[in-house]
């Protein structure tokens, strides 16, 4: 049984009531959202509302460069974070390779001075007494 699909009003009431509350809560609206509250699955509400979201629900999407200054303000303090965070990460990769390099400089040393100081010690020839095992 195929469900009927609402018509143009109630997708247009759907649109102002996502971009609404994507306005409240200071996040971006999204077709998914609409898609969501209607209960459409994504390539039908395409396939029969592409018109409305080209000219009722696009229009209406703010855009990045409308942010207030305090809009900005608080998107620049993620990205301060992150950076400071970034910094810090950076520090502390740069200590632990010094520290990795200097352990591969010992080892490489230590490596070098067993194998110049071995001797090469013949071991006795041992005599089969069985023939060898054919595989």
């Amino acid at each position: 049984m195929k469900r009927a699909l609402p018509d143009a009003d109630t997708v247009k009431a759907a649109i102002d009531t996502v971009l609404d509350e994507a306005s409240a809560s200071g996040r971006r609206p999204s077709v998914t959202a609409i898609e969501r509250r209607l209960g459409i699955p994504h390539a039908t509400f395409h396939r029969h509302y592409a018109d409305l979201i080209d000219t009722h629900f696009r229009p209406r999407i703010p855009t990045a460069g409308s942010q207030t200054g305090t809009d900005r303000l608080k998107t620049d303090e993620p990205k301060e974070e992150n950076l400071r965070r970034l910094r810090q990460e950076n520090t502390d990769l740069r200590r632990t390779l010094a520290l990795y390099e200097e352990a591969i400089r010992q080892l490489t040393l230590e490596n070098h001075a067993l194998r110049g100081a071995s001797t090469v010690i013949p071991l006795p020839t041992r005599s089969r007494t069985s023939a060898p095992s054919q595989p």
